[in-house]
Parts: structure tokens; sequence; C-alpha cells
């Protein structure tokens, strides 16, 4: 009896692998370098549980402690589709802790052309709106990109280089943490090196907009030379244009680099980042 439910449970660990994989959602609990170490357990778990299944002389008695084995698969329904919620950001930020003083001189800034209009008041706070044109966007963040300039970008030593360029990111915001300064928020994603348990939020520092706490935004700016609440040199994004998007379709997690592709970090590379 005992073989018997414990094949079962492989079974089902086999089926639940997967339907993650099929499914997709395998992302949400981890990074894409690991996953091959799930796929190669699918064949072994399959075995296991087809010899445990197979035994006719079953002699071991079942044990309520084996009951234990089905609580992950609990644990998995319980969690949904393993996207984790916007407010554990707040307990999970660890981004900023490494930080670096700056010195910053004045650019000349890329001319952008704004995604959504802004109003009046809200111009006085720009210098040279006319001029910016987001259609050639310098740090344009995509998923690949977004863990390695979020954590190069806002304490980057060299910030009289990258001062004036042009950023586009999506992600969800947080406005009251000890380093952000007063009217500022902080803009990010969960990056994950392992799996979802490691999750940790990344992001960037903007400012001149008002905007809601755990909701998703695209922003567009312009870096500028800025303080935080501590005292440190920062690069902040100048937001010049900003719009509210759907988080649902927007993915949640981001990974190093390494993770995506064959590892060369090829995104990342064309910035040719000054260290």
């Amino acid at each position: 009896m005992r073989k018997k439910f414990l094949g079962f449970i492989c079974f089902l660990y086999t089926s639940i692998i997967i339907y993650v994989l099929l499914s997709g959602s395998i992302k949400n609990y981890l990074a894409p370098q690991m996953q091959i170490y799930l796929k190669l357990s699918i064949l072994p778990l399959f075995i296991i549980g087809v010899v445990l299944y197979s035994i006719k002389k079953d002699k071991d008695e079942f044990k309520v402690s084996d009951l234990i084995l089905i609580l992950p698969i609990i644990l998995l329904f319980i969690s949904g589709d393993g996207r984790l919620t916007m407010t554990l950001a707040n307990n999970r930020i660890n981004n900023y802790n490494d930080k670096k003083n700056t010195t910053v001189e004045e650019e000349k800034v890329i001319n952008e052309v704004p995604l959504e209009e802004i109003t009046e008041d809200e111009i006085d706070n720009i210098d040279n709106n006319s001029n910016y044109d987001f259609s050639n966007t310098y740090f344009d963040v995509s998923d690949s990109t977004y863990d390695g300039l979020a954590n190069y970008i806002t304490y980057v030593a060299k910030s009289d280089t990258y001062e004036g360029k042009t950023i586009r990111v999506k992600g969800f915001t947080i406005t009251e943490e000890d380093y952000i300064p007063n009217g500022y928020f902080a803009i990010g994603k969960y990056s994950v090196s392992c799996c979802a348990a490691d999750a940790t939020f990344v992001g960037f520092i903007a400012k001149n907009k008002k905007t809601k706490n755990n909701t998703w935004y695209e922003i567009e700016g312009v870096l500028v030379k800025d303080k935080d609440k501590l005292g440190y040199d920062i690069l902040a994004i100048d937001v010049i244009n900003i719009k509210e998007i759907d988080g649902n379709s927007e993915e949640q997690y981001v990974y190093p680099c390494y993770a995506y592709g064959d590892g060369s970090c090829k995104d990342m590379q064309k910035y040719n980042l000054e260290y």
C-alpha cells in the first residue's frame, strides 16, 4: 500500500512538472538557468513511479507522515500562478544597499518625442522639454537588461557619462522606503537569481510625477544628478512621460543577463558601460 502511494506521488509530481513547463508558468518559480534541472527530473520520477506502483507484494504499511509529500502540491495550488504580490517588494528591497558616491557634470540631452502629453504645470519642472525624442531612447530597458541596468545606473560611479541620457522602463512602483527622497518613487520588478524564494526588488529612482503605490507604469525620462535620503549621489529619472499599464500582461520577474540566451549578455554589451 505504501509503495503504491509513493508511486502515485511520483506520477503526480511528474504531471505537475510537465504542466508548469507547458503552461509557461515555470518562469514564476525558477530562473531560466535552473529550469533544466527540473526538466531532467521528469524521466527519473516517472520511472521510480512505475517501479513503486508495479510492486505486487507491498508489505510496507502506509504512514500518516507520508502525507507530508502532498504539502508542496497543496502549496503550489494555493500560490496560483506563482506571481508574487507587489506589496512583498517592500520587505525584499536590497538593490540600493551598496551605494557609491558620484560626481556629475551636465551633458546635452538627446532629443525626445513624448508617448503621452504632459500638463502645463508639469512642463515647468522639466528643462528644454521640446528637445526630447524618445524614438531613439538611450536606455530602453528590456527584461534581459533590467537587472543589469537597475543595479548599475542608480549608483553608477561614472554618472558624469550617463547624466542626460534618456531612459524608458516599465515596472511597478514603491513610494515609501528609507532610501527614496521625498517626492520621488522607485519603479522596478523582482529579480530572481535561482527561484522565486530569492526574489528581490530591483529598480530605478524617479521623480516629478505623482504615482500610486504598487501600480504598474511605463515611464520615459532623462537621467539627472540627485541625492537619496542618506546623502549618497544618485542618478534619478526625471520623468517626462508616464502612463499606467496592465501589470498582468507584464513579466513580473527579471533575471541576471547570463540567464538569458547563451549567457553572453549580448543585450547588455551594446551599452558598453563604464565601471
